[in-house]
C-alpha cells in the first residue's frame, strides 16, 4: 500500500483490529501499525498482546470516508 495516511490512533491491538475490520467490511483497504510516538515505550500488554498506541492507515483517497466511519457516535 502506498500513499497511506493515519485516520485514527487507538490504544491497543484489539481496537486496531476492530477498526481495520470495520473499514475493510466497508470496502476500504486498511491496515494498522504501532504509532511512531509510542514505539519506545510500548511493550507487552497484560494479556500478552502488544500494547499501543496504534495508527489505523488507509489510502489518502479513502481518508475522509474512513474517518467518518470511525468517528464516535455522539448521539448518546
Amino acid at each position: 500500500m502506498t500513499g497511506l495516511v493515519a485516520v485514527a490512533t487507538v490504544d491497543n491491538e484489539p481496537e486496531a483490529e476492530l477498526a481495520v475490520g470495520l473499514l475493510r467490511s466497508e470496502g476500504i483497504s486498511a491496515m494498522w501499525q504501532r504509532a511512531a510516538f509510542g514505539a519506545a515505550g510500548a511493550g507487552l500488554g497484560s494479556a500478552g498482546g502488544v500494547s499501543g498506541p496504534f495508527d489505523v492507515l488507509v489510502q489518502a483517497e479513502d481518508a475522509e470516508r474512513a474517518q467518518a466511519l470511525l468517528a464516535p457516535d455522539d448521539e448518546s
